[in-house]
């Protein structure tokens, strides 16, 4: 975070896949294919209406705030995450080099991390919860209400979904927001450590949870409602913590292999809307 990066260690001469998968750039190699799925996704299944499917709420906030620059474009959002992970490499000097073995570990490992996730989702919405299908859907790390998740009327569009909250949320909510309030609190309010990492990490899970949500007004929610922000509070607990131990990719490839399993065990089990 922004004291700790100031002492940033020097890399090993023989670095183990724990501390290769929290290189920045090893971070990129892994995401890399899954960006441009993200993009060639959304303009190959884009509706009959429009040149590509809608964003992400994440990204579309990304892009509101490059059109308030004056700038404006497609794919800027996924050049800032391109463009943020190379920075970040840079300024750790972590390595130039890539390990093609280790590429595939993280698969395996952002697939394990996301069990747990599973696991509490079903436990939570089971009986007598039982959410409708809409809400099934809702699991999907992207504002219930918004036009990209009501758009979602098959597998290979949610796959694509999948992939784009997994990479744009992350960076939002774990590279952007917990890297913000940790300088915020502790060079500038001088919140001494672990205080100011653990607020960073709390609050960052409270924005995570309540933007999940349109009714923005707690004395508005019903029970269920609660247990959606309970769940979205837990998981971006779980995601910050897999983000500060394992690093950008692995949280990414979490969060997008959790939605992942979520929509094909939707699509699986429901037929498909017209």
């Amino acid at each position: 975070m922004a004291r700790a990066n100031r002492d940033i260690p020097k890399p090993s001469a023989n670095p183990t896949y724990w501390e290769q998968t929290r290189w920045p750039l090893q971070s990129l190699l892994f995401l890399l294919p899954l960006l441009v799925i993200y993009e060639l996704g959304a303009w190959w299944l884009a509706p009959a209406h429009g040149t590509r499917l809608p964003p992400i709420f994440a990204e579309r906030l990304m892009s509101d705030f490059f059109h308030v620059l004056g700038v404006s474009g497609y794919y800027l959002p996924g050049i800032l995450v391109t463009v943020v992970l190379l920075v970040w490499h840079v300024v750790r000097r972590d390595p130039w080099k890539t390990a093609p073995k280790t590429l595939g570990l993280m698969w395996v490992e952002s697939v394990f991390l996301a069990i747990p996730l599973i696991i509490l989702m079903a436990t939570i919405f089971r009986q007598p919860i039982n959410p409708p299908d809409a809400e099934q859907l809702a699991m999907l790390a992207a504002s219930p209400n918004s036009d990209a998740l009501a758009s979602i009327s098959s597998w290979p569009e949610g796959v694509v979904f999948s992939i784009g909250a997994g990479i744009y949320e992350e960076l939002l909510f774990r590279l952007i927001a917990i890297s913000l309030i940790h300088m915020v609190l502790s060079d500038l309010l001088a919140l001494p450590e672990p205080a100011s990492s653990l607020s960073a990490v709390i609050l960052s899970a409270v924005l995570f949870a309540v933007y999940h949500f349109d009714v923005m007004n707690p004395l508005d929610w019903t029970a269920h409602d609660w247990y959606r922000f309970g769940f979205y509070m837990f998981a971006g607990l779980y995601f910050s913590g897999v983000f500060v131990l394992r690093g950008f990719g692995i949280v990414a490839g979490t969060h997008a292999m959790y939605d992942i399993i979520v929509v094909t065990q939707h699509f699986i089990t429901h037929e498909p809307s017209a």
